[in-house]
Formats: structure tokens, sequence, C-alpha cells
């Protein structure tokens, strides 16, 4: 069996490190590589100095150390406003240019929201109207981030890049609120180059770990850890919740791609990185030949 190419991420350590300072931990420590979101604080696509792409180039060819990119999270592919749609494609252009300079494998994405349902409130107080379907609303929002990743596929395709689009579940006004839907998302935008981001802590607040599993895997090339103790998306590290990591370890042990520990912990960012990857190593040791079983 291959061994597991585990993942810093930046947001974990970007309390207490640049970025140059994370990738220099993530080598030292022995990490597969660093998973860098894009970010107005340190790493905005356009803006990153030219000597930080050196002195990270360095870094991966004297070290080993590989990168992954995450795209910014205001990118919105089901956006309905034409001005909206054009700045997304931007931010996708210069994030692939991005991810292309990192000799990144994969650029993460969301998978959008419908934000015409947050104007279906007021100051946090639902209406209803027979003018306006909310289900309606979010089936159009879907096929417009249909659209609009099939396009961005094609741009990615040019740069040898895989578009990850993550499970959102938990994201108010997402339009893909099912494990369902996003593998019917992918399906539907029918590109080889478009897969699934798998977040633990998002398919625990969804239908279950396994339960999302269970439909995603055949569509999953990259994967988010981080633990889960309530109803909402904790980020927690991992062994510190209730996800039963067990459950999909032969997914895991097997998987070709990348496992990174996205992970919340400001106060203790180094401490809970190394601590969730000896957590996962152990899974991954004691997992049996077989699919995923059903969650505890």
């Amino acid at each position: 069996m291959a061994e597991p190419l585990i993942y810093a991420h930046f947001w974990t350590l970007q309390p207490i490190m640049s970025v140059i300072e994370a990738a220099r931990f993530a080598a030292r420590e022995r990490f597969s590589g660093l998973e860098i979101p894009c970010d107005p604080l340190d790493f905005w696509p356009g803006e990153i100095p030219a000597a930080t792409f050196e002195v990270l180039a360095a870094i991966r060819n004297g070290e080993g150390l590989s990168y992954a990119l995450y795209a910014h999270a205001e990118i919105n592919p089901a956006a309905r406003d034409a001005e909206q749609r054009r700045a997304n494609e931007e931010m996708v252009r210069r994030a692939i240019e991005t991810a292309v300079a990192l000799s990144s494998p994969v650029l993460c994405l969301h998978p959008g929201i419908a934000s015409e349902l947050s104007l279906l409130e007021r100051q946090g107080m639902p209406y209803e109207t027979r003018r306006f379907n909310r289900a309606e609303i979010r089936r159009n929002g879907w096929t417009r981030a249909v659209d609009a990743i099939a396009g961005w596929a094609e741009l990615a395709a040019q740069a040898d890049l895989t578009l990850v689009v993550e499970n959102e579940v938990h994201t108010k006004y997402t339009v893909a609120p099912r494990a369902e839907d996003l593998a019917s998302m992918i399906e539907a935008v029918g590109r080889p180059n478009v897969r699934v981001n798998f977040d633990t802590g998002h398919a625990f607040v969804g239908a279950g770990l396994h339960e999302e599993l269970n439909i995603l895997e055949p569509y999953v090339a990259h994967v988010h850890l981080n633990d889960n103790a309530t109803r909402r998306s904790d980020h927690l590290p991992l062994g510190e919740g209730v996800v039963a990591f067990h459950s999909i370890a032969p997914f895991l042990a097997g998987l070709n791609g990348i496992l990174s520990l996205e992970i919340y912990a400001p106060d203790r960012p180094v401490e809970a990185t190394l601590r969730s990857r000896n957590y996962l190593l152990d899974v991954i040791a004691k997992a049996g030949p077989g699919r995923a079983e059903t969650e505890s």
C-alpha cells in the first residue's frame, strides 16, 4: 500500500505563521504537502510577490514538499448577476495561474449558493409569497453552477488541473444541500477533471459520514479531514469530536489523492496538526480490506 499523501493546511497554521513559515514547518515535519487557501490576508492571486513563489518553489524542489490550492470561498459558481459571473471567472483564471505556479494538481471550489434566497429574508425574518418558489430558485442556481464549473473545467484542463468541488451541505442557501445534489452536479458537468473534495465534518453535519461517502466516493479526489461534535461545522482536530473515522478507514487508506488536515485550533495549531496526523495514521494503520463500514 502506498504511503498516504497527508497535507498540513495553511488555514490552520495561519494564526501564527506566514505561508512561507507554514511551508517550512510542513517540510520539516515531513508532511507530503501544504494546502494553501486564496486569502487576501496572506495569499491573494495577482498580488503575491514573485519572491514568495521563488521561496515556495525552493522548498518544493529542495524538500520535496507539494502544494494544493484552495480558491477563495467568495467565488460563487451559482451567481446570477452578470457582473459577479465575470468577476468569478477572473478570480478563477488567477487561481488557476497560481495553482500552476505552485505545481498544485488541484484547485478546490465550493458548489455555490443561491444568493437570491437570502433576499427573501428581512433581518432574519423570511417571508413566503407565491411569486418566488424557493426550490425553483435553488434548482436554477444549481444549473448555473453546472454551466460555470464546466466552463472553468476547460480552462483548468489546459493547465492539467483538476477542479475538486466541496460537499457544502452545512452552508445556508447552498445549491447542493445533499450529497446527491453534488454527485448529480459532477455528472452534469461531465468533465473528467471535475471531482469531489470530501469534507468529513460537513458530511457528519449532513446525512452522516458513511452515508455521504457512499454516494460521493466514486467522485472523490481530495479530502478535507476534520472532526465534529455538534450539528455545525466545528473543524475540530481529529479525535476531539465524535466522527467515526474508523468507519471509512479503508477508503482513507486506499485513496489516490490528498488527505488535508483542515482543522481549527488557533490556540495550538502546531500541536493540533501533529496530533491529528498521528490520529489519522493510526486510523489508516488499522484499516481492513473492503469498503467503508456503517458509521457507528
